[in-house]
Order: structure tokens, then sequence, then C-alpha cells
């Protein structure tokens, strides 16, 4: 046989597997799973307080601000999604975070008026908070896909939803008497953007970066609850 043919041979052997194996989608399968874990990291949330009355005759108002600190935590992810096309799906995002509180910063400022006379003061401190927060979240939206080549595509997406999230503190300095805990639903939204690594044509290597917000409504915060997030996961077609 003549060496040419068999080099044409051999060359069709070596590549056909490689695009069909790599391949990053396949026009049959429309449904997609996966599952994964990575890191939150919460964002500071600013409070402001004012309060104001009378006792023993001094009429006095004061203004906390402050933020509160958290430290980094851990969240597991999973997603549904279903194939529009080759570069549109529709996706079920839940998660589920938890993280704990690092510290609150406090500046009060107030004014106090006796006999006449007002006096007025500012004070800083910083408290270390003994609290956790966690939340289970479920964002309904789109997934935009771009292919790099065979192997690689980057996406890029969002959605809105809800997240339910249980907020305890159990202690603030040295004082246990400022415990809390409550439990409440809000709406939620995501952005993310990432990538898709081919491993087979039914199997995904997914890194992802995530900002998430919540609309907290809790009284007495003056900003509502974001984070970001850096996932891992495992995606699989059926």
């Amino acid at each position: 046989m003549n060496y040419r043919i068999i080099l044409g041979l051999l060359s069709l052997n070596l590549f056909i597997p490689f695009f069909v194996v790599a391949d990053t989608y396949s026009a049959s399968e429309k449904f997609y799973f996966g599952i994964g874990g990575g890191i939150i990291s919460p964002n500071d949330v600013d409070i402001n307080v004012k309060t104001a009355g009378t006792i023993n005759g001094v009429t006095f108002s004061a203004n906390i601000d402050g933020e509160f600190q958290f430290e980094d935590g851990y969240q597991i992810s999973g997603i549904l999604g279903y194939r529009l096309s080759d570069s549109l799906s529709l996706e079920t995002d839940i998660s589920y975070s938890q993280f704990d509180y690092d510290k609150v910063n406090l500046t009060v400022g107030g004014t106090a008026i006796s006999g006449g006379v007002t006096f007025t003061g500012n004070a800083n401190s910083s408290y270390v908070v003994d609290g956790t927060i966690s939340a289970f979240s479920m964002i309904f939206g789109p997934s935009f896909d771009y292919d790099l080549n065979r192997q690689i595509e980057l996406l890029f997406g969002g959605g809105i939803g809800f997240a339910s999230h249980n907020d305890e503190i159990k202690s603030v300095g040295n004082s246990t008497g400022l415990s809390y805990d409550q439990d409440q639903t809000d709406f939620a939204a995501k952005f993310k953007t990432g990538f898709n690594y081919s491993i087979d044509i039914n199997t995904f290597f997914q890194g992802e970066y995530g900002f998430n917000y919540v609309n907290s409504g809790i009284e007495n915060y003056s900003s509502d609850f974001t984070a970001h997030t850096y996932s891992a996961r495992l995606l699989f077609n059926f």
C-alpha cells in the first residue's frame, strides 16, 4: 500500500476521535446537571441606627454608624440546565452557603442637652462578633456560551430568585445580651462568568466567578448583602 495512504489513514484515526470527544456541545443532549463547591467572600454590611429620648431631664439624640465584617466561608452548589441552542441555556442554580461574622466597627455620635447646656461627642469602637449566617438560595436565568475552541468555552449569565437565610449572633464583644437569631427569605440575584472545559462529550469541568446580591431589608442595615463566590464543579450531559 502507498505510504501516503497509510499516513492518511493513521492521521484520520488520531484526529477524528479528538474532535468527536472534545466537542463542547451535542445537539441531542439538551439537559445537563452539575455539582461542586467553593468559597464565598462576603462584603461588609453598613448599619445606621438613630435614637433619641429623655432620661432624668436630659434630652439626648445619638447616631450610630458602622459596618459588620465577615470571614470567608464555603458554598455547595448544583446546577440543572436545558440547552436552547449551542450558545444559550436556561439554568436553575441551587446553593447552600455558610460563613461567620468577624467583627463590627462602630462610630457613635451624639448630643445631650441638660440645663440649657448642649454637649456633643463622638466615639469609635470595634467588637468581635460571635455569629454565623447560613443561606439556601435558588436562582433562575440564562447562561450564554462562547466557544474558544473545541474543548474550551467561555460563559456568562445571571438570574433572579430568592435566598432563605438564618442570621445568628451569639455575642458582641463580651456581651451575650446582644444575641440575635432570625430567619428570613428575600429577593436575590446573581451575575456569573467563567469557563467550561470538555473532559469528554458528556463531562465538563466548570470554573465560575459569581457576584451575589440579596435584598436583605434588615432593620437598621443601610446596605444590602453582597458577596463574591468562586466555584468549581463537574457538569454532566444526560
